[in-house]
């Protein structure tokens, strides 16, 4: 609505007579009102799944506004079964081809993050999951110095020297997320594979103390989806995956199923809640 509010000049600074306050209005009510039926033949939707007991959703940030916008469906129509056959609750979910139409009553609708506009999604095909980064970097300025990705061997150096253990990528390494925590710089990376592991990773830890790193981890799955909590840490969902090689019905499961890593705030790391060795 602030997108429609804006092309319209609904705002006045002046105070102009009753009637034309009335007309625009009705001017502004009907812009609205068209920009929402325009929104609503959407083709691709892509939002993180949040799961409720009758309805579930797609949570999405406008990019136009900034605004939280939520895509629901009611999990057992052929929508929900659609999404919920190939996207997990708590990653990024894509439909390649999806309509909509705008929902009015809401009010039943309760998940964690409240949307400032609700769509009920009324076709989805195409559909899978997206990883979530930041990007594909091979430098990054940290508040303690920089960090890089020496080009000829993929090794990873902290102010130009590598770190220890050694961080060396495979096919490529890169920084996919970086947070700030406190005193504490956060670095996410990956370690890209073939297609046997597409995907490992590391955490670089850095504060005024020194500079920690944790074992490699993951799936070999290249699909996350990472979280951050100042209090808590970070938090990296993987898809689980099986190579090639395996068995079709093993590796249809595994796209279904995902391993959380969190990396809490005093360096440690964890796998489904349990310490890594």
């Amino acid at each position: 609505m602030t997108s429609a509010s804006k092309k319209g000049n609904c705002r006045s600074p002046h105070k102009p007579p009753k009637d034309y306050i009335e007309m625009k209005k009705l001017f502004c009510t009907a812009l609205i009102t068209t920009w929402f039926a325009a929104a609503s033949t959407a083709g691709t939707i892509e939002g993180v799944l949040e799961k409720g007991p009758s309805h579930s959703a797609l949570l999405s940030v406008s990019p136009e506004s900034g605004d939280l916008i939520g895509y629901a469906f009611k999990n057992q129509s052929p929508v929900g079964k659609a999404i919920f056959q190939s996207c997990l609750p708590g990653m990024l979910c894509r439909l390649g081809d999806s309509s909509t139409r705008l929902l009015n009553d809401a009010a039943s609708l309760k998940f964690d993050d409240q949307p400032s506009g609700w769509y009920e999604i009324t076709k989805a095909r195409d559909v899978g999951m997206k990883t979530v980064v930041f990007g594909y970097e091979k430098s990054l300025k940290t508040r303690y110095g920089v960090a890089t990705v020496r080009e000829d061997d993929q090794v990873f150096l902290f102010r130009g020297q590598p770190v220890k253990p050694t961080i060396e990528g495979n096919s490529g390494l890169s920084i996919v997320a970086n947070y700030e925590m406190g005193q504490t710089d956060i670095l996410l990376l990956q370690n890209t594979g073939g297609t046997a592991c597409p995907a490992l990773f590391h955490i670089v830890h850095v504060s005024p103390s020194g500079l920690r790193t944790s074992p490699e981890f993951g799936t070999c799955s290249d699909i996350i989806y990472p979280s951050f909590n100042p209090n808590a840490g970070v938090s990296i969902s993987i898809l689980d995956f099986q190579g090639p090689n395996e068995p079709p019905l093993a590796q249809r499961k595994a796209t279904v199923t995902k391993t959380i890593y969190k990396w809490t705030p005093d360096g440690q790391i964890t796998k489904n809640g349990k310490p890594m060795r």
